[in-house]
């Protein structure tokens, strides 16, 4: 088997495995409810492309949320200790065109309903050759 075919029967299992939607982008100017004062910060997303078909088989940003790693660090900072998780953000290869400081909001969980509606920051882009699958290195907001 050659290496094409199987980083190309390795792309398939790795967005099988992508149980939830993601939308992923940059973040759009901050509006306040007029009825409620609630105040949010919409994403512009660049994944899933709002032009794709309705039939596109990404069209509801399929991603998966991983850790990064199971140590996390406690910086100090304004005599406050934070805890800083990283994880990682799976979205298909050829998706789109990932980018630093990107945010990543979970749109539905299959198996963690506590993951919905998260935000992450891309920290880190993970690309390689026989990549299976974009892992974006992501620390939550």
């Amino acid at each position: 088997m050659s290496a094409r075919s199987t980083v190309l029967r390795g792309r398939r299992m790795a967005v099988a495995q992508m149980l939830d939607t993601c939308t992923i982008g940059d973040l759009g100017e901050v509006a306040t409810d007029p009825d409620d004062g609630a105040v949010t910060t919409p994403i512009v997303p660049v994944y899933p492309d709002p032009e794709w078909p309705d039939d596109h088989p990404w069209k509801h940003g399929p991603c998966k949320v991983q850790t990064w790693e199971a140590q996390e660090s406690n910086p100090e900072a304004g005599g406050a200790v934070l805890t800083v998780q990283r994880y990682a953000v799976h979205t298909p290869v050829g998706s789109f065109a990932p980018q630093i400081g990107h945010v990543v909001e979970i749109g539905t969980a299959a198996l963690d309903p506590n993951l919905t509606g998260r935000r992450y920051r891309v920290v880190a882009l993970l690309h390689k050759t026989l990549a299976t699958a974009y892992r974006l290195g992501v620390l939550e907001d």
